[in-house]
């Protein structure tokens, strides 16, 4: 329940939400209220004149989790989505 959380402690994004009770609403109205929920739940202030792009506050996070030994290990021991043999196999290759 954080998008609720996050919605309590922000007042301003609440003005932003409204927007979708329209129903003349664009749809590039509707991606920027996306991005600034989303900009608000990662706990950035969407008030703020530099309130960083969604880009760069995925690239924040990345970069963040990337250096931390914990998180996101399980990763590393996924399987492959694809066959190890798709590049010798030429039936493979093609279906």
């Amino acid at each position: 329940m954080k998008f609720v959380q996050t919605l309590k402690n922000n007042p301003n994004l609440l003005k932003v939400m409204t927007f979708f009770k329209n129903p003349d609403i664009t749809p590039e109205s509707v991606v920027d209220a996306g991005k600034c929920f989303l900009v608000a739940l990662y706990g950035y202030p969407i008030s703020a004149p530099d309130t960083p792009s969604l880009n760069n506050v995925r690239y924040k996070c990345y970069m963040k989790s990337s250096f931390n030994k914990s998180g996101n290990m399980w990763l590393r021991f996924l399987q492959l989505t694809f066959p190890k043999s798709l590049p010798s196999d030429p039936t493979l290759a093609w279906q």
